[in-house]
């Protein structure tokens, strides 16, 4: 194992312990759980041998058994719900850190940080809830199993105690080159999805240039790559699977083999001579398969370690990352901004998103920044929000050097996105960031419409960014939110794009009614705001025209 798979194992497990009162509580359920099921496989095994051996049929043992599987079942729930928990615990806390870490680096656009969330959620969510989970419940049932085994019946629980060494070891071998394809194909995926969704977003103007056979083309090799890919991991994951149920088959039918010869007295056991109990064997019969329940799924979930550790080595750089000092004087008040001679281009591409743009922003009042789809807007609106730093050139506010200036536009102003993030919690948090706020307190009275919808009210529970609210519904709610804590600079991206004339409307006035009392930064093809705009900045591929 290199080093940076210890570090990156070292940094998951330091993250579970964040969650260790739900996984503690999970265990103590999992242990409840597989007590029940040993003592079901006793009144089952007691009533089959009566039946079979005596005739005599026992519905209170029939109905015992039955009460106790009810019983594994229930407590195996319990665990789940609390592993599940111990999950969202963890990755809540991992988003929390990252989220403001990705908004501020450069070599990730809007795109790309909402596909790197994403995808490192899908991969470390099934660590924390479902690997470490079965990991630990595969260790205490089957260490408590294996006591039973040997206490009833050496043999069996020396051939468990063989399956049970055996299983990992194949497991660590296959996974060896394991966490390489993963990481290799996390990276293709962040990267080409979002090669992807650019061409997505610029497929009118493709067609327009004429140029679609080449982009097809390029997005066939990409896709063709990033399914290979897809291929390898895939292969790694069947092929665990297979030689796991190998192994399971081959301890199983050798158990049934030794349990039926002995029973049938021609392989010497320890009850030979004697006449083998029926009973006890068909106990430990019934009792092998549960042996490799949680084992099968510590298995399965081995694939989920993998890309775990992928993910932790993607993430574990950003999260280290140093940040700039806060400044001693983040409050002070806005008395000048200026752009001068700013040129930006991402990490990694020769091309200038910005190229010498020049401008002279007001305190108060509205600026326009328009241009097609790609002509840079979108870049400059995060610079001016401080959220990308400047490469070439000054953006400076109050006459302060860029880093001063970076960090005041962090902290005093508010953005808002054309697809605005929504909170999970209720419509009363995401206006007022508060668990306990006064929904009597003023507010926009254009969120009334979307209060008469809500049988709920203020109440109405929002999650996975608001699916519960309509696209220009999200606008509003953002927008009010952005008055209601206000800061001295607003920016705005494209905040009325495919929204009805109705909501368009609303948006505009009262943008126009905030430029009246600070700066407001809108980015747009709305033809409205030409007409009430302050300053207009048009942009063409960077170049200020």
């Amino acid at each position: 194992m290199s080093s940076n798979q210890e570090s990156a194992s070292r940094w998951l497990a330091k993250k579970a312990t964040e969650a260790k009162g739900a996984y503690i509580a999970a265990s103590v359920c999992t242990i409840i759980s597989a007590g029940c099921f040993v003592v079901f496989c006793r009144y089952l095994s007691e009533f089959a041998a009566l039946w079979v051996n005596d005739g005599l049929l026992l519905p209170n043992t029939l109905l015992y058994a039955s009460a106790f599987l009810t019983g594994r079942y229930v407590f195996a729930h319990f665990a789940s719900q609390f592993n599940y928990n111990a999950g969202n615990i963890i990755v809540s806390g991992i988003k929390k850190k990252i989220y403001p870490l990705l908004l501020n680096n450069s070599q990730l656009d809007s795109t790309s940080s909402a596909l790197y969330v994403t995808r490192i959620s899908d991969d470390l969510k099934p660590f924390f809830a479902f690997f470490i989970p079965n990991s630990v419940a595969t260790a205490l049932v089957s260490s408590a199993l294996l006591i039973v085994c040997f206490w009833m019946e050496k043999w069996v629980g020396i051939i468990l105690l063989v399956s049970l060494l055996v299983i990992p070891m194949q497991m660590a071998v296959v996974g060896t080159g394991a966490e390489a394809l993963h990481k290799k194909h996390t990276n293709l995926f962040l990267k080409y999805s979002a090669v992807f969704y650019n061409r997505l977003q610029a497929i009118a103007e493709i067609v327009n240039l004429d140029n679609f056979k080449a982009q097809y083309g390029f997005l066939s090799r990409k896709s063709k790559e990033l399914n290979k890919a897809t291929i390898s991991v895939m292969r790694v994951a069947v092929l665990s699977s297979a030689v796991l149920e190998l192994f399971v088959t081959i301890a199983i039918a050798a158990i049934a083999i030794y349990l039926g010869m002995s029973l049938l007295g021609i392989m010497p056991g320890p009850n030979y001579g004697k006449g083998y109990d029926f009973r006890t064997a068909l106990f430990l019969l019934t009792l092998t398969p549960y042996f490799f329940f949680y084992l099968r799924k510590f298995v399965s979930a081995y694939h989920d370690r993998n890309r775990a550790l992928a993910s932790a080595a993607l993430l574990m750089p950003l999260l280290n990352e140093k940040t700039a000092l806060p400044l001693a004087d983040i409050n002070e008040t806005i008395s000048g901004f200026e752009i001068n001679g700013l040129s930006f281009s991402y990490p990694g591409s020769p091309v200038k998103v910005l190229n010498n743009i020049n401008l002279q922003l007001p305190v108060k009042g509205l600026v326009l920044v328009k241009g097609i789809s790609g002509s840079g807007k979108s870049t400059l609106l995060k610079i001016c929000a401080g959220s990308l730093p400047v490469q070439e050139g000054t953006v400076s506010v109050n006459g302060k050097e860029n880093v001063w200036s970076r960090q005041w536009l962090k902290a005093n102003s508010s953005y808002m996105n054309q697809f605005p993030f929504i909170f999970d919690g209720t419509l009363q948090y995401n206006l007022f960031l508060e668990k306990e706020a006064d929904c009597n307190a003023p507010y926009p009275e254009f969120l009334e419409k979307i209060l008469a919808k809500k049988e709920e009210g203020w109440h109405t529970a929002l999650s996975h960014n608001g699916k519960q609210l309509s696209g220009g519904e999200k606008q509003l709610v953002t927008l009010a939110r952005m008055l209601l804590h206000p800061k001295p600079v607003a920016i705005l991206d494209e905040p009325t794009a495919s929204l009805d004339a109705d909501t368009v409307g609303i948006i505009l006035s009262h943008i126009v009614k905030l430029a009246g009392e600070r700066l407001v930064i809108v980015a747009s093809h709305e033809k409205m705001f030409d007409a009430v705009a302050d300053t207009i900045l048009h942009l063409n591929w960077g170049e200020q025209i």
